[in-house]
């Protein structure tokens, strides 16, 4: 969609942002000066407050035009995305046609934006979305949408890694998989009351060599700031067959689970949730699994939840 068959998006600019654009304005030489740096201010302070609203996540303090030094040098309006890039945010005043790019403003963008200024500076319209450019100057007509923007500025999905449960046996530990010691009082490694959600044989599991790891998960704030670890043990069913345990234990001088705390996990053609009462010292879930059989883990407590997955 070009800026022509899309409505524009009005921002309207309060007290701080002109704040900025004067403070920083009245530092320049020249009055040519001064406009440029309150305009490009205002500029990617409405851009800020924009992605803001979309809870997008930027940092003036890492922008070149909040920089004394570069905004006196450039004509820079540049404004930094965390892990993702910087956006320039390029003033428009009324009747203007095109979008003018400085010579310092055309390398290291993810894209740039026309922000469009009226003869009242108390609210301006963000015209619409180029990609990098070819040349340093772009049709207004010819932009694209808002929502090309966010598709640009979005985060790639993190592709989810498996733990391979074979390299364990191999002796092939990830640096965030621990041995239990490290982690974990000793006393409360102890094995009790399995619920079992197919196969699985308790008796076999307290006698066969146990491979065993820990990892501490991040579950927001728990009750009273605790945390918690979530235990791996990986042993020889049968001859076709590896025995897992799954269990989720407190940390440090914690003694118990935070009540509600769940534990679920699933299979290829089953799965089983456990939950902590009040005052259990661990919750836990076996299962017997084939080798190359890939199963997920979830722990959760409120509104926040960890998820890993395995191959065995």
């Amino acid at each position: 969609m070009t800026h022509t068959e899309m409505k524009n998006l009005e921002i309207p600019l309060g007290i701080e942002a002109h704040r900025l654009a004067g403070e920083f304005a009245t530092e320049q030489a020249t009055n040519e000066k001064s406009k440029q740096v309150y305009l490009n201010t205002l500029a990617v302070y409405a851009v800020h407050r924009y992605l803001k609203w979309l809870v997008i996540e930027t940092d003036l303090s890492q922008s070149d035009c909040w920089n004394p030094i570069l905004r006196n040098r450039w004509n820079v309006a540049d404004l930094v995305i965390p892990e993702i890039g910087t956006l320039e945010c390029r003033p428009v005043l009324v009747g203007e046609t095109t979008l003018l790019l400085p010579p310092e403003v055309m390398e290291d963008r993810i894209g740039y934006l026309a922000v469009q200024f009226r003869n009242i500076w108390d609210r301006v319209e963000i015209l619409g979305f180029a990609k990098a450019p070819v040349a340093e100057v772009l049709q207004i007509s010819q932009l694209l949408s808002l929502d090309d923007l966010i598709d640009a500025i979005s985060p790639a999905p993190k592709t989810e890694s498996l733990v391979n449960l074979d390299n364990w046996v191999r002796g092939i530990f990830d640096e965030l998989w621990l041995p239990l010691e490290a982690l974990l009082i000793p006393k409360r490694l102890a094995f009790k009351g399995f619920q079992t959600i197919r196969g699985g044989q308790t008796e076999r599991a307290e006698k066969e060599e146990k491979i065993e790891r820990a990892k501490k998960i991040n579950l927001g704030l728990l009750v009273n700031r605790q945390q918690v670890a979530l235990v791996v043990s990986l042993w020889t069913e049968t001859e076709e067959e590896k025995g897992v345990l799954i269990q989720v234990v407190p940390m440090g001088e914690s003694k118990s689970l935070p009540r509600g705390l769940k534990l679920k996990v699933i299979l290829e053609s089953d799965e089983a949730e456990v939950i902590a009462r009040e005052a259990d010292d661990l919750i836990q879930l076996e299962f017997s699994e084939y080798p190359g059989k890939e199963f997920t883990v979830q722990v959760s407590f409120d509104n926040e939840s960890v998820t890993e997955k395995f191959v065995v």
